[in-house]
């Protein structure tokens, strides 16, 4: 896709073909729709970032005829420079003249008759006062509906809040707390409220969100054990305690504990991602927080990292890409993933 644009932006353009969206909407404003036409010359204003959501120098106009045309807009007269008289956009579909008029027939009669036989404006620019009011409600209660406008502008909507309400995640310090200061991007919660509602969290949930933020394969290994070391208070002795035969007596000073360790194991990785999931890369940082989120400190968590056999390093000295002893250096090319890099992240 990416390649696709790049060749589209670099073939000339020809003499028919419009400049932009902008010059295309001056040509035939009727081949746009009304809401995507004010959203992009929002956009191609510098609306995006702004605390606005129509662009500033726009008015909405009526149209003074009785004929009912066949699209939302009739005619879009860009701003000629700065200063000048703001641009113009003429509707069609609503306001207080027109076909779709809510005053009567008539008042649209006499801006034609004082515009044909006197070359006045002016009544149908006071009616526009009112209607350029009305169109631009009416665009703003389409847009405060649609709550992709509003992350598209980079604000925080009631939609996303209500969201991070249902993942337990409606508390700004709370979502600062879940994200360890940025290393997981909060919009991440987001779009996964749904699954993180769900308490306690799963084995695929647990992979499902490693999948979703790294853009690879997860496998889960549930019960994959641990020695746990017994303090020397708690080990049997006879005579003591932890003696009864059966019950509580037990040989040696640690125990096997299957159900207080996982195993994540992330396939198919590529160069880059491989490395940064190494220890103390970012993208173990941004795994450590998620699982720290998702599993808290109950339970501890190892990683497996399965490199693509095409990304595995040739075995020599190189400045630029250093190799890992026991990490990221292999002897030769190898004929299935290597998946022998692993390491504990979460004690």
């Amino acid at each position: 896709m990416s390649e696709h644009l790049a060749t589209l932006a670099a073939r000339p353009l020809s003499r028919r073909q419009p400049r932009d969206l902008r010059q295309a909407l001056a040509q035939d404003a009727s081949q746009f729709s009304f809401f995507q036409a004010v959203r992009i010359l929002g956009l191609c204003e510098g609306t995006r970032r702004a605390r606005r959501t129509l662009p500033p120098q726009l008015r909405f106009r009526t149209l003074a005829s009785l004929s009912f045309p066949a699209s939302e807009l009739v005619q879009y007269r860009p701003q000629a420079e700065e200063g000048a008289a703001p641009a113009e956009m003429t509707v069609s579909f609503m306001g207080l003249t027109g076909p779709s008029g809510a005053l009567p027939t008539a008042y649209t009669e006499l801006l034609l008759e004082r515009r044909q036989q006197y070359r006045d404006d002016t009544l149908h620019a006071f009616l526009d006062l009112f209607s350029h009011r009305a169109v631009a409600l009416f665009y703003q209660a389409w847009r405060k509906y649609r709550f992709w406008l509003a992350e598209e502008a980079g604000e925080q909507d009631g939609f996303g809040r209500n969201l991070l309400d249902l993942a337990g995640l409606g508390l700004g310090r709370l979502r600062g707390q879940a994200a360890q200061d940025g290393l997981l991007d909060e919009r991440l919660f987001i779009y996964f409220s749904g699954l993180l509602s769900q308490k306690p969290l799963s084995a695929l949930t647990l992979q499902t969100l490693v999948s979703g933020l790294f853009g690879v394969r997860a496998q889960l290994l549930q019960f994959a054990g641990q020695w746990l070391a017994v303090p020397l208070a708690e080990q049997s002795q006879l005579g003591g305690s932890n003696s009864e035969l059966g019950l509580s007596l037990f040989a040696g000073d640690r125990q096997w504990d299957r159900q207080t360790r996982l195993q994540l194991k992330l396939c198919g990785l590529r160069r880059a991602q491989f490395d940064a999931l190494l220890p103390g890369g970012s993208g173990a940082q941004a795994l450590q927080a998620l699982l720290q989120y998702a599993v808290g400190h109950q339970l501890a968590v190892d990683v497996c990292l399965e490199l693509d056999k095409r990304d595995v390093p040739p075995a020599r000295l190189d400045a630029e890409q250093p190799l890992r002893l026991g990490a990221s250096s292999w002897l030769g090319p190898q004929q299935q993933d290597p998946d022998d890099v692993r390491y504990a992240l979460l004690h």
